[in-house]
Protein backbone atom coordinates (compact mmCIF):
# COMPACT_ATOMS: atom_id res chain seq x y z
CA UNK A 1 0.00 0.00 0.00
CA UNK A 2 1.40 3.36 -1.07
CA UNK A 3 -0.17 6.78 -0.59
CA UNK A 4 0.55 9.62 -3.02
CA UNK A 5 0.64 13.04 -1.34
CA UNK A 6 -0.09 15.52 -4.11
CA UNK A 7 2.64 18.13 -4.57
CA UNK A 8 1.14 21.19 -6.24
CA UNK A 9 3.03 23.96 -4.43
CA UNK A 10 0.11 24.55 -2.06
CA UNK A 11 0.22 22.60 1.13
CA UNK A 12 1.60 21.44 4.40
CA UNK A 13 3.22 18.48 2.72
CA UNK A 14 6.02 17.53 5.10
CA UNK A 15 3.81 17.52 8.20
CA UNK A 16 1.31 15.27 6.45
CA UNK A 17 4.08 12.96 5.29
CA UNK A 18 5.52 12.78 8.82
CA UNK A 19 2.10 11.98 10.33
CA UNK A 20 1.46 9.18 7.83
CA UNK A 21 4.91 7.67 8.17
CA UNK A 22 4.51 7.65 11.97
CA UNK A 23 1.63 5.23 11.37
CA UNK A 24 3.76 3.05 9.08
CA UNK A 25 1.93 4.25 5.99
CA UNK A 26 4.20 4.13 2.96
CA UNK A 27 3.80 7.51 1.28
CA UNK A 28 5.54 9.78 -1.17
CA UNK A 29 5.20 13.47 -2.04
CA UNK A 30 4.74 13.57 -5.80
CA UNK A 31 3.21 15.18 -8.84
CA UNK A 32 4.29 12.34 -11.12
CA UNK A 33 1.24 10.95 -12.88
CA UNK A 34 2.41 7.35 -12.94
CA UNK A 35 3.21 7.42 -9.21
CA UNK A 36 -0.29 8.76 -8.52
CA UNK A 37 -1.87 6.14 -10.81
CA UNK A 38 0.11 3.36 -9.10
CA UNK A 39 -0.67 4.52 -5.55
CA UNK A 40 -3.29 2.77 -3.42
CA UNK A 41 -4.72 6.10 -2.18
CA UNK A 42 -4.24 9.84 -2.58
CA UNK A 43 -3.93 12.71 -0.10
CA UNK A 44 -4.64 16.26 -1.27
CA UNK A 45 -3.36 18.69 1.39
CA UNK A 46 -3.62 22.43 1.05
CA UNK A 47 -3.23 25.82 2.67
CA UNK A 48 -3.79 29.19 1.04
CA UNK A 49 -6.20 30.43 -1.60
CA UNK A 50 -8.72 28.29 -3.51
CA UNK A 51 -8.02 29.91 -6.90
CA UNK A 52 -4.25 29.46 -6.59
CA UNK A 53 -4.73 25.81 -5.64
CA UNK A 54 -6.97 25.05 -8.62
CA UNK A 55 -4.65 26.95 -10.97
CA UNK A 56 -1.71 24.88 -9.75
CA UNK A 57 -3.60 21.62 -10.22
CA UNK A 58 -4.23 22.68 -13.80
CA UNK A 59 -0.65 23.92 -14.30
CA UNK A 60 0.81 20.58 -13.26
CA UNK A 61 -1.86 18.68 -15.21
CA UNK A 62 -3.09 17.06 -12.00
CA UNK A 63 -6.79 17.88 -12.34
CA UNK A 64 -7.44 15.16 -14.93
CA UNK A 65 -5.26 12.68 -13.03
CA UNK A 66 -7.27 13.18 -9.84
CA UNK A 67 -10.59 12.87 -11.66
CA UNK A 68 -9.46 9.68 -13.41
CA UNK A 69 -8.32 8.03 -10.20
CA UNK A 70 -11.41 8.99 -8.23
CA UNK A 71 -13.66 7.64 -10.98
CA UNK A 72 -11.80 4.34 -10.68
CA UNK A 73 -12.75 4.23 -7.01
CA UNK A 74 -9.36 5.09 -5.52
CA UNK A 75 -9.60 6.60 -2.01
CA UNK A 76 -8.86 10.34 -1.87
CA UNK A 77 -8.43 12.35 1.33
CA UNK A 78 -8.58 16.15 1.12
CA UNK A 79 -7.22 18.11 4.08
CA UNK A 80 -8.10 21.75 4.95
CA UNK A 81 -8.03 23.65 1.62
CA UNK A 82 -7.73 20.23 0.00
CA UNK A 83 -11.16 19.40 1.40
CA UNK A 84 -12.68 22.61 0.03
CA UNK A 85 -11.33 21.79 -3.43
CA UNK A 86 -13.49 18.65 -3.43
CA UNK A 87 -16.64 20.76 -3.88
CA UNK A 88 -18.18 22.25 -7.02
CA UNK A 89 -17.09 25.85 -6.48
CA UNK A 90 -15.81 28.46 -4.05
CA UNK A 91 -16.67 32.13 -3.55
CA UNK A 92 -13.24 33.03 -2.15
CA UNK A 93 -12.29 36.34 -3.81
CA UNK A 94 -14.56 35.67 -6.77
CA UNK A 95 -16.19 32.49 -8.03
CA UNK A 96 -13.97 29.52 -8.84
CA UNK A 97 -14.64 26.02 -10.08
CA UNK A 98 -13.56 23.15 -7.84
CA UNK A 99 -12.99 19.46 -8.47
CA UNK A 100 -16.70 18.66 -8.25
CA UNK A 101 -16.41 15.40 -6.30
CA UNK A 102 -18.96 16.51 -3.68
CA UNK A 103 -21.98 18.65 -4.63
CA UNK A 104 -21.89 22.02 -2.89
CA UNK A 105 -19.99 25.26 -2.53
CA UNK A 106 -17.49 26.99 -0.28
CA UNK A 107 -18.42 30.33 1.33
CA UNK A 108 -16.90 32.78 3.80
CA UNK A 109 -17.96 32.99 7.42
CA UNK A 110 -20.41 35.86 7.88
CA UNK A 111 -19.47 39.00 9.81
CA UNK A 112 -19.40 37.68 13.36
CA UNK A 113 -19.17 40.91 15.37
CA UNK A 114 -22.57 40.26 16.94
CA UNK A 115 -21.56 36.80 18.14
CA UNK A 116 -18.00 37.70 19.07
CA UNK A 117 -16.61 34.91 16.89
CA UNK A 118 -13.41 35.73 15.04
CA UNK A 119 -12.55 34.97 11.43
CA UNK A 120 -10.55 32.93 10.66
CA UNK A 121 -11.93 30.05 12.68
CA UNK A 122 -8.63 29.13 14.29
CA UNK A 123 -7.80 26.75 17.11
CA UNK A 124 -9.38 23.76 18.78
CA UNK A 125 -13.05 22.93 18.35
CA UNK A 126 -14.98 19.79 19.15
CA UNK A 127 -16.60 17.51 16.62
CA UNK A 128 -20.29 16.66 16.60
CA UNK A 129 -20.71 13.22 15.06
CA UNK A 130 -23.46 13.36 12.43
CA UNK A 131 -22.92 9.85 11.07
CA UNK A 132 -21.47 8.03 14.07
CA UNK A 133 -21.61 4.69 12.22
CA UNK A 134 -19.08 5.84 9.59
CA UNK A 135 -15.81 3.87 9.97
CA UNK A 136 -13.73 7.06 9.80
CA UNK A 137 -15.02 8.22 13.21
CA UNK A 138 -14.88 4.90 15.02
CA UNK A 139 -13.43 5.38 18.50
CA UNK A 140 -14.35 9.09 18.54
CA UNK A 141 -16.99 10.99 20.46
CA UNK A 142 -18.49 14.49 20.43
CA UNK A 143 -16.08 15.42 23.23
CA UNK A 144 -13.11 15.09 20.90
CA UNK A 145 -11.34 18.23 19.69
CA UNK A 146 -9.42 18.90 16.47
CA UNK A 147 -7.43 21.87 15.16
CA UNK A 148 -8.93 24.27 12.59
CA UNK A 149 -7.51 27.20 10.60
CA UNK A 150 -9.87 28.57 7.91
CA UNK A 151 -11.95 31.58 6.89
CA UNK A 152 -14.19 29.71 4.43
CA UNK A 153 -16.32 26.62 4.98
CA UNK A 154 -18.16 24.10 2.85
CA UNK A 155 -21.93 24.10 2.32
CA UNK A 156 -22.84 20.69 0.86
CA UNK A 157 -26.00 20.44 -1.21
CA UNK A 158 -26.92 17.33 0.80
CA UNK A 159 -25.73 17.96 4.37
CA UNK A 160 -27.20 14.78 5.88
CA UNK A 161 -25.77 12.58 3.16
CA UNK A 162 -22.25 14.01 2.94
CA UNK A 163 -21.39 15.32 6.42
CA UNK A 164 -19.92 12.75 8.80
CA UNK A 165 -19.02 15.25 11.53
CA UNK A 166 -19.31 19.00 12.01
CA UNK A 167 -18.19 21.75 14.37
CA UNK A 168 -20.24 24.66 15.68
CA UNK A 169 -18.87 28.11 14.90
CA UNK A 170 -21.86 30.36 14.46
CA UNK A 171 -23.05 27.83 11.87
CA UNK A 172 -22.63 24.10 11.45
CA UNK A 173 -19.20 23.79 9.87
CA UNK A 174 -18.69 20.51 7.99
CA UNK A 175 -15.54 19.03 9.52
CA UNK A 176 -15.50 15.56 7.93
CA UNK A 177 -17.27 14.94 4.63
CA UNK A 178 -17.60 11.87 2.46
CA UNK A 179 -18.87 10.96 -0.99
CA UNK A 180 -18.16 7.29 -1.61
CA UNK A 181 -14.35 6.95 -1.90
CA UNK A 182 -13.76 10.70 -1.45
CA UNK A 183 -13.18 11.93 2.10
CA UNK A 184 -12.43 15.42 3.36
CA UNK A 185 -11.28 16.89 6.68
CA UNK A 186 -11.57 20.66 7.13
CA UNK A 187 -9.26 20.59 10.15
CA UNK A 188 -5.64 19.41 10.25
CA UNK A 189 -5.48 15.80 11.47
CA UNK A 190 -1.68 16.03 11.43
CA UNK A 191 -1.93 18.83 14.05
CA UNK A 192 -4.79 17.33 16.08
CA UNK A 193 -2.80 15.18 18.52
CA UNK A 194 -4.34 11.84 19.56
CA UNK A 195 -7.68 12.51 17.84
CA UNK A 196 -5.98 13.26 14.54
CA UNK A 197 -3.89 10.13 14.92
CA UNK A 198 -7.04 8.07 15.53
CA UNK A 199 -8.64 9.48 12.38
CA UNK A 200 -5.59 8.70 10.26
CA UNK A 201 -5.48 5.17 11.69
CA UNK A 202 -9.14 4.75 10.73
CA UNK A 203 -8.35 6.02 7.23
CA UNK A 204 -5.43 3.61 6.98
CA UNK A 205 -7.81 0.74 7.74
CA UNK A 206 -10.24 2.06 5.13
CA UNK A 207 -7.59 2.10 2.38
CA UNK A 208 -5.92 -1.20 3.31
Amino acid sequence: MTVAIIDYDVGNLKNVETALKALDIDCTITRDHKSIDDASAIVLPGVGAFADAMNNLEKFDLYATLVKNVKKGKPLLGICLGMQLLFDKSFEDGEWKGLGFIPGQVVRFEDTRETGLKVPHMGWNNLTLHQSEDPIVQGLSSQDYVYFVHSYYAVPDQFDQNVVAYAQYGVRVPAIVRQDNVLGMQFHPEKSAAVGKRLLINWKEFIS
